[in-house]
């Protein structure tokens, strides 16, 4: 168990020394312990330059003052001057903090990542015994590091401490702190900060200005530029059973529509691609215009297709009617869509995937220009139980959480975790039955997902159905016939069945699942062009305290 603090307002001292009427410092509060600690290292030009070395600790930022920042040989011994914790919010501020001010200057962020602890399982023990030594994993700094409390001075004022390197393989004697004067954050310099003094008389965390649209395709980070990653793929959520509250988690709507990730290079040129990795501009060629959307080029960012009604909902069926393969002989509709952005993997020159969804998010808003058809997904914090009867009440599909500091993996996550209001999952459909009375085309359609190699029967679905998705699924169903029995099983159907590759994918809403698994009170939804059938099995559902 994480060690208690020595005081119960371990920020109480850096409150005390601000102003936050005049200073855009975070006035924040301590939080709870993370799994992954963090850790920030801040250019200072206050009455000295320095660097404020900080270390999550106790839900806050114990915090050095380095005269001569970092080094990476282990001959040097730099001072490190302990001073008051920060808040954890701290980590992400850069700008200028007044004259008139506790130390008014310029700031930025020189590094940031996490680290781990290389001794000791508790950083609060290990800083109140007077020794920490701990792994970095930063953009600029990496491996293992020492900070040791030393005797105090002989007037008895400050804290002092060593900055230390220890031996490891990124032990570079050559490396200076002054060749990387750049933020890791934005490229900037703490010369750059001060040139906005005339303009800005603080720094503002909202929403920077927008570029004009002229510049938008220009607006390439001028610093070292990381290659973009190649043909990145989807994060995933966990279903779970119900909405929970959690600080530590942001919760947002489940958007219903077509998933799809934007990869637009330095000249706006777009990729669009599906969950499967399929090309998505041929059915929505507005969307090549998306390279005019974004304040900086290039870029990849995770969102959702949809059609949005008056009040902002979304609907995949209103998507579906404008779909192709239900518009039989006439032309699809023009309906517009919008791509609706909740997360970023690069911006900026920077592929920032390893960086919190916090951070990757509020990059992400600051980026989107207004009126080009795209649109930011908004969060609440914490509160997913009140945003969960939201969506109940305005009948939306359901909502999406996201731990907060989490980084974007290219697979399924606990870190992200779907709720949903009514159950509903994608099927393979596996054939048809033929129809009864007037009903044209097909009775009712037979479902199935995969367990292994295996296609395991799940139900059949025969509402939902209008006579043009009728007819137009017929024809495709027909196409696909076979003599060969996709189940594993084979069903039993009161009509005669029709047997067919299991290549269709359909979205099935339902009530619940039998004892002999398989569906109840089923409602065909739409077919679902973004998802591989190989890929669709049945969805459990965690217990709601099973988040994390």
């Amino acid at each position: 168990m994480e060690a208690r603090l020595s005081t119960s307002d371990p920020l109480k001292e850096y409150v005390r020394k601000r102003n936050f009427a005049d200073t855009p410092e975070p006035k924040g509060a301590p939080r709870r312990a993370s799994r992954k600690l963090r850790f920030v290292i801040q250019k200072h030009r206050a009455t000295r330059l320095h660097y404020d070395f900080r270390l999550e600790a106790g839900g806050v930022l114990a915090s050095w003052a380095v005269p001569k920042g970092p080094s990476l040989d282990t001959k040097e011994r730099r001072l490190a001057m302990h001073v008051e914790d920060h808040p954890f919010d701290y980590r992400s501020f850069e700008g200028i903090i007044p004259d008139g001010n506790y130390g008014a200057g310029e700031v930025i962020v020189w590094d940031e990542g996490t680290y781990r602890l290389a001794e000791g399982s508790d950083p609060v023990a290990e800083i109140a015994a007077g020794k920490i030594k701990f792994i970095l994993d930063g953009k600029k700094l990496h491996g293992i590091f020492s900070l040791v409390k030393i005797k105090h001075s002989r007037d008895g004022s400050g804290e002092p401490w060593l900055l230390i390197k220890d031996r490891d393989e990124f032990v570079d004697p050559a490396w200076t702190v002054d060749e990387h004067p750049e933020s890791a954050k934005t490229g900037k310099t703490l010369a750059d900060i001060a040139a906005g003094r005339k303009t800005e008389k603080q720094w503002h965390s909202d929403r920077a200005a927008a570029p004009s649209p002229s510049k938008a395709k220009r607006a390439v980070r001028k610093a070292r530029i990381e290659p973009l990653p190649d043909d990145p793929k989807p994060m995933l959520a966990t279903l779970v059973a119900g909405p929970f509250d959690d600080p530590r988690w942001l919760f947002e709507f489940k958007w219903d529509g077509y998933r799809a990730i934007a990869v637009i290079d330095a000249h706006g040129d777009v990729k669009l691609t599906s969950r499967s990795g399929n090309d998505l501009l041929a059915q929505f060629a507005e969307l090549a215009e998306l390279g005019h959307a974004f304040g900086s080029l290039p870029i990849i960012v995770d969102g959702e297709i949809c059609i949005l009604d008056d009040r902002g909902r979304s609907s995949f069926q209103a998507l579906q009617s404008r779909d192709k393969r239900f518009a039989g002989d006439k032309k699809p509709s023009k309906t517009p869509v919008t791509f609706v952005a909740f997360d970023c993997l690069y911006a900026d020159g920077r592929d920032i995937r390893g960086e919190p969804l916090e951070d990757r998010k509020a990059l992400l808003e600051k980026l989107i220009l207004p009126n080009r058809g795209v649109m930011f997904s908004k969060h609440v914090i914490g509160e997913g139980k009140k945003l969960y009867t939201f969506a109940v009440r305005e009948q939306l599909e359901g909502i999406i959480g996201k731990e907060r500091d989490s980084p974007y993996r290219s697979t399924r996550s606990r870190e992200w975790v779907k709720i949903k209001v009514k159950r509903r999952q994608e099927f393979v459909l596996g054939g048809w039955t033929e129809p009864r009375g007037s009903r044209t085309a097909f009775g009712a359609l037979l479902l199935g997902v995969y367990d292994g190699e295996q296609l395991v029967y799940a139900g059949h679905v025969g509402t939902g159905f209008d006579e043009a998705k009728l007819r137009a699924l017929g024809k495709q169903l027909a196409a696909l016939e076979t003599s060969a029995v996709p189940f594993a099983v084979k069903p039993k159907t009161n009509t005669k069945a029709h047997w067919v590759k299991p290549e269709l994918v359909a979205e099935i809403e339902f009530a619940e699942w039998t004892r002999d698994a398989l569906l109840r009170q089923a409602v065909f939804v739409g077919l679902r062009g973004d998802k591989a059938a190989r890929d669709v099995v049945r969805e459990s559902e965690l217990p709601a305290g099973e988040h994390a």
